[in-house]
C-alpha cells in the first residue's frame, strides 16, 4: 500500500501523497463550483438600473461567501494532496462533507447579507433600514436561530476536518509519517478544532439564548475570537516544529 502512496514531491515540510488526481477529488471540486454557481443563480440578472444597484450591493456578501467556500476547498486540498487516502471510510466522511458545503451555501450568503446591512446602516445612522431588516428580512425573535443554523453548520465542517486528520494520524504507519509530518497533522488539527468549536460556542450561546435581546449580538461577537485564538495555535504549533528541529 505504501507504494500507491509515496511521492518524491514534497511541500512545507510535508511528502505530497496524493499528487494523483482521482474521482473523489474530481467530484469534491465539482461540488464546490456548484456551491459557487449557486451563489449567482440565487441572484436575478438585473433589467432596470435600480435592480443592477441591488446586484452590486451583493457584491460584499458574495465575496465574502466564496472567500470561506475557497478557505474549506483549500483545507480539502490540502488533506487529500498531504494523505493520499481513498478508503471506504474517507470517502463516506468527505461525502458528508459535501453535503454540508452545499447545504450551507445559502445559509452562509443570507447571513453575509444581513450583516453587511446592519453594518451600513449603523454607520449612516439609517434608523429606518435598521427596523426593516429586524422585522422583515430578519425578525429579532428569529435572529438568534440564524445564530444556530449557521454555527452548527460551521462547526460541524471544521471538526469534519479534525476527523480526517485524526484518520490520518492514526494510519502513520501506514503513510510513513515523518516526525515533522505528525506534527504538522497535529497543528491542522488544533487549528481546526478551534475553527470548529467558536461557532459551536456561538450557537449554543444563540439556542440558550443567554443574552436575551442581545443574544444576536453577542453570539455574533464572539467570532472575533477567530483572531486571536488562530494566530496563537500557529504560534504553538510553530514552537513545536522548532522544538523537534533543535
Amino acid at each position: 500500500m505504501k507504494k500507491n502512496i509515496q511521492s518524491k514531491q514534497t511541500n512545507k515540510g510535508f511528502t505530497l501523497r496524493g499528487l494523483e488526481n482521482t474521482r473523489i477529488e474530481s467530484l469534491s471540486d465539482g461540488v464546490f463550483a456548484i456551491a459557487i454557481g449557486l451563489l449567482l443563480l440565487s441572484s436575478s440578472p438585473p433589467e432596470t438600473y435600480a435592480e443592477l444597484r441591488v446586484f452590486i450591493r451583493d457584491f460584499i456578501p458574495f465575496a465574502g461567501t466564496i472567500s470561506i467556500l475557497m478557505a474549506i476547498w483549500y483545507q480539502h486540498y490540502l488533506f487529500f494532496i498531504r494523505f493520499g487516502l481513498r478508503d471506504a471510510g474517507t470517502t463516506a466522511i468527505n461525502t458528508t462533507l459535501l453535503f454540508l458545503v452545499l447545504f450551507y451555501t445559502y445559509p452562509l450568503k443570507f447571513l453575509f447579507q444581513v450583516l453587511i446591512q446592519i453594518y451600513r446602516a449603523l454607520l449612516t445612522g439609517n434608523q429606518a433600514e435598521m427596523n426593516e431588516i429586524f422585522t422583515e428580512k430578519l425578525p429579532l425573535n428569529d435572529a438568534p436561530e440564524l445564530m444556530v443554523i449557521y454555527g452548527m453548520g460551521a462547526s460541524a465542517i471544521f471538526l469534519i476536518f479534525v476527523w480526517l486528520n485524526f484518520r490520518a494520524l492514526g494510519k502513520r504507519e501506514v503513510l510513513d509519517l515523518s516526525p515533522n509530518e505528525v506534527i504538522l497533522t497535529q497543528n491542522s488539527i488544533r487549528l481546526n478544532l478551534v475553527a470548529g468549536v467558536i461557532p459551536l460556542l456561538s450557537a449554543l450561546f444563540a439556542f440558550l439564548e443567554l443574552g436575551g435581546g442581545y443574544t444576536f449580538m453577542i453570539s455574533g461577537f464572539m467570532y472575533m475570537l477567530y483572531p486571536i485564538l488562530m494566530p496563537l495555535m500557529g504560534y504553538y504549533g510553530a514552537k513545536k516544529l522548532e522544538k523537534l528541529d533543535s
